[in-house]
């Protein structure tokens, strides 16, 4: 069966499709057994590691999970290898789809998923064995909606790269002390989350969009009341060409742009004036940066501006709350130039 970008089936049937191209299968054992994990793999031109990715999933030791691979209408051989997962292992299902982007294929994996709790994971990284069954724990344990844990970023061939995210520490966050870490913890990642199934009610993945994750993150945290924090590196994150990191920079770099506005909005919401201070600097950082390694023609393009008038509608905002302080452009620089320091000095306990 394939789906069509933006017209999906209701949750309801897909929870009982397991969808091959050319076949349909309804499992009237998925209707009777909810599984406690849901986990969402959007699958495209990923071969070369897909199976790694899989398999660390499949070799889980928490096992009452569905795998849902979402095979977003892939070119290459990615959607014989879903396809042979599902034929080795029944908590995999597979939907084909035609090709729409990552959030599209997330929103079909939401729809589909029939999880009390949701994961997703990206088809070219893998995830620690114990990955889940320390995630739900942690989660269960503080009574929190959400679960969090820290990465190891690789190269290609799986050595270790330079680029660190700033390390979480084993607690239990609030609502607010989550948004007020928003930007400098994984906490901005899908992927490295697991998530309760009703803190993603009404969430959408914005469609056509990078950086969807820093799209998202904002509501699905205020839906939650605690986020529980683990410090160990259970999530293993490739850095590829392809990569948003790495790759070249194009007009769609200008999306996070429009994404860090959500974060900054959110913070002053909840009264987190810093943390909307950094943001705006970083916009500032990143407009800068991004048409600076544009071709000159795109550099006063429409996209361009409507940027431009994004990041102007931000600092309207910062000063009108008074969160352009002397104590926090400090503290946005402390963090710019050193941030393990900064995390260490501003969030010890």
């Amino acid at each position: 069966m394939v789906l069509e970008q933006n017209r999906l089936l209701s949750p309801e049937r897909l929870g009982l499709i397991r969808s091959r191209e050319g076949e349909n299968v309804v499992s009237e054992k998925r209707a009777e057994s909810r599984p406690e994990i849901s986990i969402i793999v959007p699958v495209y031109k990923v071969e070369r590691y897909l199976n790694e990715c899989i398999d660390s999933i499949l070799a889980q030791t928490f096992t009452d999970f569905e795998l849902i691979l979402v095979d977003d209408g892939s070119p290459d051989n990615c959607p014989a290898l879903c396809d042979a997962a599902a034929e080795k292992d029944s908590r995999v299902r597979v939907i084909h789809k035609i090709n729409g982007g990552v959030s599209t294929a997330r929103n079909a994996g939401l729809a589909a998923a029939q999880g009390n709790w949701i994961g997703f994971v990206d088809p070219d990284d893998f995830v620690d064995k114990t990955y889940y069954e320390k995630m739900l724990r942690a989660a269960k344990q503080a009574g929190a909606e959400l679960a969090v844990c820290n990465e190891v970023f690789m190269e290609e061939d799986g050595s270790l790269c330079d680029y660190q995210e700033q390390p979480l520490r084993t607690e239990v966050l609030s609502r607010e002390e989550a948004i007020h870490r928003i930007r400098l913890t994984p906490l901005i990642q899908a992927a490295t989350r697991l998530h309760r199934r009703d803190v993603l009610e009404g969430i959408v993945f914005p469609v056509g969009k990078n950086y969807e994750d820093a799209f998202t993150t904002p509501e699905i945290i205020e839906h939650a009341t605690a986020v529980a924090c683990i410090k160990e590196k259970l999530y293993h994150y490739r850095l590829h060409p392809a990569s948003i990191m790495h790759g070249k920079v194009t007009l769609k770099n200008l999306d996070e742009i429009d994404a860090n506005y959500g974060l900054l909005a959110c913070a002053l919401k909840y009264g987190k004036k810093d943390t909307a201070f950094l943001q705006y600097v970083l916009m500032k950082r990143m407009l800068r940066n991004t048409k600076k390694n544009l071709p000159p023609k795109q550099r006063n393009s429409e996209r361009v501006q409507q940027a431009e008038a994004c990041l102007k509608k931000a600092g309207r905002e910062v000063r009108q709350q008074g969160a352009c302080t002397l104590r926090n452009a400090a503290e946005t620089a402390l963090c710019i130039a050193n941030p393990q320091f900064y995390f260490n000095f501003k969030y010890r306990k």
